[in-house]
């Protein structure tokens, strides 16, 4: 991931004026893992310093001694606790969840506020839109459902639903709201750091990652599984 300097969107807490240095430097080293947790080297000590905890001279000579900080720990830790707290923290739910899809589907275009909260990945030949709530049980009613038929208008070639886990009528709703020309696929918080994980891990075509997202059902561990193998196409 490229860094340039800043950390947009994030809400960093004030830093307390006598906070012990080690102390300030893992709120930075959190801070920094919540959005960009792939950093290493200058990129890493600069994002650091911009956080405001700590500057670029004591982030440089702490770091050696936080070296087993888990960053992509931290990082999964963060988006779970997020995906339960619910629409007041929804606009911070779906920059982590963006945070994830462009490891997962390369760069995405993200919408901004409650009128436009969907996140479209692919390219000209091929586009995904996603949806994501902060839910633990996500229903399709309500706003939700009016946010799922406003984004089929785009005619998606595929629509990803997101949420911490799902009402068991979700599925079936989903489909009869979309029809037959959009394939729906459910997708929990867990399964979405499984796929990155796999991806990071296992560079899958990015055919294959489409076809993924692209299943029209509800997506299983083995499913992620399959993107470990070279040899299986997905079904």
């Amino acid at each position: 991931m490229i860094w340039f300097g800043k950390l947009p969107g994030i809400r960093i807490p004030e830093p307390a004026p006598r906070e012990h240095p080690h102390r300030r430097m893992r709120q930075a080293l959190e801070c920094v893992a919540c959005n960009a947790p792939g950093l290493t080297g200058p990129a890493l000590v600069e994002a650091l310093a911009g956080t405001g905890w700590v500057d670029a001279t004591t982030a440089e000579r702490l770091l050696p001694e936080f070296r087993h900080f888990d960053a992509e720990q931290h990082f999964a830790q963060n988006l779970r606790r997020l995906s339960f707290r619910g629409r007041s923290v929804e606009e911070e739910f779906r920059r982590a969840v963006a945070r994830a899809m462009e490891d997962i589907a390369g760069p995405a275009r993200s919408g901004s506020g409650d009128e436009h909260p969907e996140l479209r990945f692919g390219d000209e030949e091929w586009q995904g839109t996603l949806l994501a709530f902060p839910e633990v049980r996500c229903s399709i009613g309500g706003r939700v459902r009016e946010l799922i038929a406003a984004a089929a208008e785009e005619m998606p070639d595929s629509l990803v639903l997101l949420a911490r886990n799902f009402d068991p009528d979700a599925h079936a709703q989903l489909k009869a709201l979309l029809g037959r020309e959009i394939p729906g696929t459910l997708l929990t918080v867990n399964h979405l750091l499984g796929i990155r994980a796999m991806v990071l891990r296992y560079q899958p075509d990015p055919e294959r990652v489409r076809s993924l997202l692209a299943l029209g059902r509800p997506l299983r561990s083995a499913d992620i599984a399959r993107l470990g193998d070279r040899d299986m196409s997905l079904k």
